[in-house]
């Protein structure tokens, strides 16, 4: 004879509905683990062999997602390299240099994305709160932004970081992408303790691509401090994004401004456009005379200027 067992009607009900309650809970974890994204340690690595006296202070990453998704941004207090959590997928990233005082980060795509800088007073190397000063010819509309800072980058297009795959690795080789511009006047005339210059250079590229390792963007003017190097000469460093996207060739002024309100302009193109070294440009201004200075400094009250000096400078 056969034995059989029953449960009592009521604990059958409870394993029923334990059954359940477990098929829905796997049903829905295999789901989640399905639709969920996979993130994973990913090293971030830089080669500075190209650039063996590149001096960042930090490393920023971006990973812009293929498929137009939001981007992850990476920042590491250290120029070697660290390991990060990422999202598998495939990417467009870019490489550069944080911690800056006057970079500005702007876009939020792999082709969008610019370093620039903010908008500044003409003459405030000068220390005055001014934008009024003349500028030459074509060049009066263009916006006044200050100097960049020097800018190690590099991009790689079609990054793939597999799920599920440990030891993967991104590796930049960032070059320097900013342009720095030494300016020299040398045999200047009527130099003078409580003459105080400043300069502008025109018409220069108001950002720069990372994704494309181009300048780009609308024409700007950055003014710049001018110091005395020596009884009859001054000097001036500026850092910036280059000049002429695209390859156009445009024209390229420098405004010296005096604190007396005098001011020279100097066609400068053929020095920048025909420099040696395209990331170090050197323009020397040979035998500027200066106003004598009455020693009162500049009035901000008044809106005139003094005596428009063009100069052409031909340096074949």
């Amino acid at each position: 004879m056969k034995s059989s067992y029953h449960l009592p009607a009521r604990y059958l009900k409870c394993v029923m509905i334990s059954l359940a309650t477990l098929v829905f809970i796997s049903c829905e974890h295999r789901e989640l683990c399905y639709d969920h994204t996979h993130w994973l340690d990913l090293r971030l690595e830089f080669d500075w062999t190209k650039e063996p006296d590149a001096t960042p202070r930090t490393m920023v990453v971006y990973l812009f997602p293929k498929d137009g998704g939001e981007p992850q941004r990476y920042e590491m207090a250290t120029i070697k390299g660290s390991i990060v959590r990422a999202p598998a997928g495939e990417y467009d990233a870019i490489a550069f240099n944080g911690e800056t005082e006057r970079l500005v980060e702007r876009g939020t795509g792999f082709d969008n994305f610019v370093l620039t800088t903010m908008d500044e007073p003409l003459l405030a190397p000068l220390g005055r709160n001014q934008s009024n000063a003349p500028r030459p010819d074509g060049t009066e509309d263009e916006p006044v932004r200050s100097a960049a800072e020097t800018v190690w980058s590099d991009k790689i297009e079609g990054v793939v970081i597999a799920p599920l795959v440990d030891g993967q690795k991104i590796r930049f080789t960032p070059i320097e992408s900013t342009v720095t511009y030494k300016i020299k006047l040398v045999n200047t005339v009527n130099n003078s303790r409580s003459l105080e210059l400043s300069a502008a250079l025109s018409t220069m590229s108001e950002s720069y691509n990372i994704g494309h390792q181009s300048p780009v963007g609308q024409n700007v003017t950055v003014p710049f401090q001018l110091l005395p190097s020596g009884p009859d000469s001054f000097e001036g460093e500026i850092t910036l994004f280059g000049h002429c996207p695209d390859g156009n060739k445009n024209m390229h002024y420098l405004t010296v401004y005096t604190s007396n309100k005098y001011y020279y302009n100097y066609d400068v193109t053929s020095q920048i456009h025909d420099a040696p070294d395209p990331h170090r440009i050197t323009i020397v201004i040979d035998g500027l005379k200066l106003p004598e200075s009455s020693g009162t400094g500049m009035n901000p009250s008044v809106s005139d200027w003094n005596d428009i000096v063009d100069e052409n400078i031909n340096m074949n």
